[in-house]
């Protein structure tokens, strides 16, 4: 049996790929701009694979793909003659022994087809708290929620189809025999399907739903990542994100430091097991930065963290901090757009305004780019770029610049340029401005209002065939708005999902992210 090293990854051949799918996160994307596993294999591992099976969005565990188009038709072939078997476990808070006895089949035809699963009562791990097993060979859509529904033991969390309101839909799938591995194909049940986690309160249960949203995915490619997005728990405004061997805990309201360690104890135990945490550092979010400061308070559990570090993002690292400055000096949700910078810069000419501390000029400068203009406003900041660009080995190379100066008057002076024929334009851009921010002329930057001058100009430099990525976490302004703006500019705009570990929560977007091409200054009649 052939493995990966990378841990998402449970087989890999020259015909199959098998991985351990997360929580909350669809088979492939059902729109452009959309990541599903497949997207995120191609994006962040290279694996170009063809769809040959389906997990629902909130169902975890085996999921196959063919790495082949013949192997993908023999997957049709193998599904047609059911000559495959998949088992599944899931939770219902209802038992069905009485009625249906510890063992049973279901052959409800299923949208005027057949279908056919096994359901075996396995046991009781808590009141009201049943774990059953159910065994399929080939999938109909929702089949095994649908023939639970109908058995009188919906699963727990399925809405949709009677189940109990719960964190997740407790579906996963454990086992898949295929005839053409050598083995059978395994991954392990999350915590959340172990008896102990539901001896805890509700907001545990909600941390390990958020850990199975991410767990060893982004773990596998960054030392850095968000554990817990906020909105995600009921019972704090918090999030929670993960920086090497430490934690850090962002806290939006008035919870009391020492309560928030106690109720999540449980899963910073989880952390620690399952990444080797060993610390955690708690800040307060004022709700008037700008009259208090950003962060308003400081507070510490196990090992402190050192005052600086470096974490890995794929081939490169960047200098963090976890109590030293108001921001950490990596932005997570970048990591994505870092990745599809990283793998299109070779040989290009990318202008990275907003820079702050450079990493979208580092993935750049490791692509091997011809030249990255780090522009900044920030010496402060910048100087920071110089010191990720010296921990990289990049100190050195001619393609990486910094330039202090208020990207308004960059953007004007490559205009001017680029009208004036002295410069050819720019092949990707990157334009991340903050939400709002103080000039050393004593003026104030505003996104809102700034946003359609920014869009404008960036489509005067960015060149007939280039790339341009706009981002803004400013949650004062619908994302249709920005984007109805970028559409007066640029013939095609693509709205881009975040990563997995920054889900919408109840609607809302954490930021928005678009993708712009064809400059309309410039295209051609």
């Amino acid at each position: 049996m052939k493995t990966s090293k990378c841990p998402v990854i449970l087989f890999s051949d020259s015909q199959w790929l098998v991985v351990d799918k997360p929580y909350g996160i669809p088979t492939h994307g059902g729109d452009a701009g959309d990541v599903g596993v497949q997207e995120w294999l191609a994006l962040h591992l290279d694996e170009k694979t063809f769809v040959c099976s389906r997990l629902d969005t909130g169902t975890t565990g085996v999921l196959l793909f063919a790495r082949t188009s013949s192997a993908s038709a023999l997957a049709q072939k193998i599904h047609t003659e059911n000559d495959a078997e998949k088992i599944y476990y899931f939770l219902s808070d209802k038992d069905v022994r009485q009625s249906r006895g510890m063992n049973w089949t279901c052959d409800l035809p299923l949208d005027d087809k057949s279908a056919v699963t096994k359901f075996y009562f396995e046991k009781q791990l808590a009141n009201r708290v049943f774990l059953y097993r159910a065994v399929i060979s080939r999938g109909r859509k929702h089949q095994i929620r649908r023939h639970a529904a109908f058995s009188g033991c919906a699963l727990s969390g399925d809405s949709e189809y009677g189940g109990s309101p719960a964190p997740r839909i407790a579906l996963h799938c454990a086992e898949l025999r295929w005839p053409e591995l050598p083995e059978v194909i395994r991954s392990e049940l999350p915590d959340y399907f172990h008896e102990e986690a539901h001896t805890h309160e509700t907001t545990y249960l909600q941390c390990l739903t958020a850990l199975d949203r991410r767990g060893k995915w982004i773990s596998s490619i960054s030392g850095a990542w968000r554990a817990i997005q906020r909105g995600e728990l009921s019972t704090f405004d918090l999030s929670v994100d993960v920086y090497g061997a430490h934690a850090l805990i962002w806290v939006y309201d008035d919870s009391e430091f020492g309560e928030v360690s106690r109720l999540l104890s449980p899963f910073f135990g989880q952390l620690e097991k399952k990444f080797g945490i060993c610390g955690c550092v708690f800040r307060r979010i004022g709700k008037n930065p700008h009259k208090k400061g950003l962060v308003q308070d400081v507070f510490l559990t196990g090992s402190k963290p050192e005052d600086q570090f470096a974490v890995a993002e794929h081939d490169w690292q960047a200098v963090v901090t976890l109590t030293l400055r108001q921001h950490v000096g990596l932005f997570l949700d970048h990591r994505d757009n870092r990745r599809r910078v990283q793998k299109t810069a070779n040989g290009k000419r990318i202008a990275n305004l907003f820079s702050y501390t450079c990493a979208f000029g580092l993935a750049a400068a490791k692509s091997g780019c011809e030249v990255v203009m780090n522009v900044d406003a920030s010496v402060s900041t910048l100087n920071l770029g110089k010191q990720n660009f010296e921990l990289n080995g990049l100190s050195k190379i001619r393609s990486g610049k910094f330039v202090e100066k208020d990207v308004r008057v960059w953007l004007e002076k490559q205009t001017a340029k680029r009208e004036s024929g002295e410069d050819t334009g720019w092949d990707i851009i990157i334009c991340d401005p903050p939400t709002f921010s103080s000039t050393q002329s004593g003026g104030h930057f505003h996104v809102s209002r700034e946003w359609t001058d920014l869009a404008s100009a960036c489509s005067k430099i960015l060149r007939d065939d280039g790339t341009c990525f706009f981002s803004t976490n400013c949650q004062a302004g619908e994302r249709s708005g920005f984007e109805t703006v970028l559409r007066q500019f640029f013939g095609s705009v693509q709205r881009i999902r975040p990563p997995l570990d920054f889900p919408e929560v109840a609607g809302r977007a954490h930021a928005h992210f678009f993708e712009c091409r064809r400059p309309l200054n410039h295209i051609r009649s």
